[in-house]
C-alpha cells in the first residue's frame, strides 16, 4: 500500500529495501519518547516521513511492530556477535571468543540502544507476550551463546570442569544487561554511574577468572 506524502513516500521509492527497517527505528524512537502506551502510530508514520497507509502495508497494528522492532534489533547485535566470531582467528582460545562474544553483545555502539532499554522498562507491564518473547530472543539466547563457549572451552580443557557453566553464563549475562539498563538512572543517582567499557571488561575479566583452569 504506497502513501501520497510526496516528499516522505518519494524517499521511500528510492529506497524500497530499507522501508520496515528505517519504520522500526522510528517506532523505537517514538515509543522511548512518547511511551509505548501512549504513543500512537500516525506519529511512527511522520518520525519516519511516511503516512500511517505505508506502516500498515508492513504491520498489522502497534503491538506487532513493537514485537519486530524488538526483533530487528536483538537480530542486528546477534549478527555483529557473529561477525566478530567468524573474524577471531581459528583455533582462538575459548577465553578469547568469550571475551569477544560479549564485548560484542554489550560494548558496540548501536544508536538505538538508550530507546531499546527506555521501551523495554514498560513493556514488561504493557505488552508482557511481547516482553517474553524479547527475553527468549536476547537474554536467554545471549546466556546459551556464553555457556555453549564455556562448554566448548570445558570440553577442550581450557576452561574449569567444575564450574556450572551455565549459571556462570547466566548470571555474567544478566548482570551486565541490568547494569546497563539502570545507566539511565545515572544522572539522579550517580553511585549508578560507570563506564560501558570499564563494566563490561571487568565483568569479562571476573567470569574467566573463575572458569581459568588451575
Amino acid at each position: 500500500m504506497a502513501g501520497t506524502d510526496g516528499q516522505g513516500e518519494g524517499r521511500w521509492e528510492r529506497r524500497p529495501g530499507d522501508r520496515p527497517a528505517e519504520l522500526m527505528e522510528a517506532a523505537l524512537r517514538v515509543f522511548a519518547g512518547r511511551g509505548y502506551r501512549s504513543a500512537r502510530l500516525d506519529e511512527v508514520a511522520a518520525a519516519a516521513g511516511v503516512t500511517k497507509g505505508t506502516l500498515y502495508h508492513y504491520f498489522a497494528n502497534k503491538e506487532e511492530l513493537l514485537r519486530r522492532a524488538l526483533e530487528h534489533y536483538q537480530d542486528r547485535a546477534f549478527g555483529r556477535v557473529a561477525d566478530a566470531l567468524h573474524a577471531a582467528p581459528e583455533g582462538a582460545p575459548a577465553a578469547e571468543r568469550i571475551r569477544v562474544a560479549l564485548h560484542g553483545l554489550f560494548e558496540g555502539s548501536d544508536p538505538l540502544r538508550a530507546e531499546v532499554l527506555l521501551v523495554l522498562q514498560a513493556a514488561a507491564h504493557e505488552v508482557p507476550e511481547v516482553y517474553r518473547e524479547w527475553l527468549r530472543r536476547g537474554p536467554v539466547k545471549g546466556w546459551r551463546l556464553v555457556a555453549r563457549l564455556i562448554a566448548e572451552g570445558q570440553e577442550a580443557g581450557e576452561l574449569r570442569r567444575d564450574v556450572d557453566g551455565e549459571v556462570a553464563a547466566r548470571v555474567c549475562v544478566t548482570g551486565l544487561m541490568v547494569q546497563l539498563m539502570w545507566q539511565r538512572h545515572s544522572p539522579e543517582l550517580p553511585a549508578m554511574r560507570i563506564g560501558r567499557e570499564r563494566l563490561v571488561e571487568g565483568a569479562v575479566e571476573t567470569l574467566l577468572g573463575a572458569l581459568r583452569s588451575r
